[in-house]
């Protein structure tokens, strides 16, 4: 399950941090649905916080976390990132981490090459070997962005992948994501299949509808909705598990900070949890029962 705590933003976090209730009260709920947990950055303690959670939840045989370190274009933000990545290792060592994620779509947003970022995982994956740490480093980005050069820099293949955006109907959205995985993605799997995973995917629960870009004035758009989101969950969850296809769900709450970047008649960007904000399951959402394992 992607994860990212309420009020973990930086600067922000300095006058209005995040709550250690809050988030042993999240990871809580995130244990009824998960084994995993991804999160995205390390600024704000949202890392060790989760780590202090799991303890006190006395999960620590039943719950892993990928560490999410976010870097882009400010070389401030970048260095920060990493200095904390260091510090947790350092302090917690590697036996709680399934592994880390440096970086998330950095490519699609064109804040870093290729080459820079292969180099960053290779130093990343040299410093975690002198501490004596054996745990995949990788990268999540797009599907469209993964290429032989990025597969051979990753341990892991890590695309995100949102039917939504491609402009999928819900009723067309598991199966559109499963073909595209393996045949844009496949070609670049690693032996190994637990190393690879769909980073991302998932469903809005409001916010308006989406065309294919080929197909702007479409009449079947994707449509962000209650409704809509069951009906990928149905057809994707259950199937993906006796399927053998990783992923992560994107995602568990709804992030308001992310409502900046709604516009028009785009306004997903902070509704694709399936809790609110309140950390409330939304009125209707209906997690699939796997021959009675909830997923």
């Amino acid at each position: 399950m992607d994860y990212t705590p309420i009020n973990v933003q930086y600067p922000a976090c300095i006058d209005d941090p995040p709550s250690q209730n809050n988030v042993t009260r999240d990871v809580a709920v995130l244990s009824q649905l998960t084994n995993k947990i991804r999160l995205y950055g390390t600024d704000c303690n949202q890392t060790q916080m989760v780590l202090h959670a799991i303890d006190r939840l006395d999960m620590k045989k039943d719950l892993k976390l990928w560490m999410g370190v976010w870097q882009d274009k400010n070389t401030t933000t970048n260095e920060r990132q990493l200095s904390q990545m260091w510090d947790i290792f350092d302090q917690y060592g590697g036996d709680q981490f399934e592994g880390v994620i440096v970086a998330n779509e950095i490519l699609f947003r064109e804040e870093m090459s290729i080459t820079q970022l292969s180099s960053l995982l290779s130093e990343v994956r040299t410093n975690l070997t002198k501490r004596g740490i054996d745990i995949p480093v990788a990268t999540s980005d797009l599907g469209d962005d993964w290429k032989p050069d990025l597969a051979k820099a990753s341990d892991l293949i890590m695309a995100n992948i949102h039917p939504f955006f491609s402009g999928t109907p819900a009723d067309k959205a598991a199966g559109w994501t499963y073909t595209f995985w393996e045949g844009n993605n496949g070609p670049l799997f690693k032996t190994d299949k637990k190393m690879n995973i769909i980073a991302e995917t998932g469903w809005p629960s409001s916010g308006g509808s989406k065309c294919p870009k080929e197909n702007p004035g479409c009449t079947n758009p994707a449509k962000a909705g209650i409704d809509e989101m069951n009906r990928f969950m149905d057809d994707w969850v259950c199937a993906a598990l006796k399927n053998g296809t990783n992923y992560f769900w994107f995602e568990a709450f709804d992030e308001p900070w992310k409502v900046r970047f709604n516009q028009g008649n785009e306004n997903w960007e902070d509704k694709w949890g399936l809790l609110d904000v309140n950390r409330n399951l939304k009125k209707g959402v209906k997690i699939p029962n796997c021959g009675g394992t909830t997923v």
